[in-house]
């Protein structure tokens, strides 16, 4: 689950840029997905062409609304007129890799506002697509399954850090952390880790040390 290779919809429904607008409208529909990846004849990405980008013919705008038009509203004028996908996609798509961890591409969605991304190999070919509700079935995992990568965590902090004690109680992907580090800062790393899991909602510890290496005094 550390990958976006572990939730991508593979293989992914794709269009042409030949496709047409009808056509695109109709797959969308069939598939009941909003977007779909554009590949040329060796099926490499050039393109996405999505619900939104569709939706600007049904609006149609007022061409005298684009007199003091932004890049985006000539974008939309663009795609207003599309009679097929290739004249109705976004060019510039964010793409990433399937060995692509699931945390960054969660950051890319949320950081750039997009609802997908295609996953691409090496040469640039679609070989899938991943979706927002994709990367939320992380939190499906069960506690079983959260408890075991727990598990893995708290035994390598035994065994690098001296941790004594620990142990981590999950229910419904809450973790509760208990033990003994001769330092704070082991308990600080300890807690972002275990956060880190996927299938974890929150992190909540009672763990103790002996010394707070976290303070620094100037020495006089």
């Amino acid at each position: 689950m550390h990958t976006v290779s572990a939730v991508m919809t593979s293989p992914v429904v794709t269009v042409t840029p030949e496709t047409t607008f009808k056509d695109a409208v109709r797959m969308l529909r069939r598939k009941r997905v909003s977007g779909l990846p554009v590949v040329d004849r060796y099926g490499q990405l050039v393109g996405i062409v999505t619900e939104a980008d569709l939706l600007n013919k049904v609006e149609g705008r007022d061409p005298e609304s684009y007199l003091l038009e932004s890049k985006r509203h000539r974008a939309d004028r663009a795609h207003a007129a599309a009679m097929d996908v290739g004249s109705a996609m976004t060019r510039e798509v964010v793409s990433v890799r399937p060995d692509y961890p699931i945390a960054l591409a969660a950051r890319e969605m949320h950081t750039r506002g997009i609802k997908r991304l295609p996953v691409v190999d090496e040469k640039g070919k679609v070989v899938g697509i991943v979706s927002r509700g994709d990367l939320l079935t992380v939190f499906l995992r069960t506690d079983r399954e959260v408890r075991a990568d727990i598990k893995r965590v708290l035994d390598e902090a035994v065994r690098q850090h001296g941790g004594t004690g620990l142990k981590a109680r999950v229910a419904s992907g809450v973790v509760e952390l208990s033990g003994l580090f001769e330092e704070r800062s082991r308990c600080d790393a300890l807690v972002r880790t275990v956060t880190a899991v996927e299938g974890v909602i929150g992190v909540r510890s009672t763990m103790t040390y002996k010394i707070d290496d976290t303070t620094f005094q100037t020495i006089p």
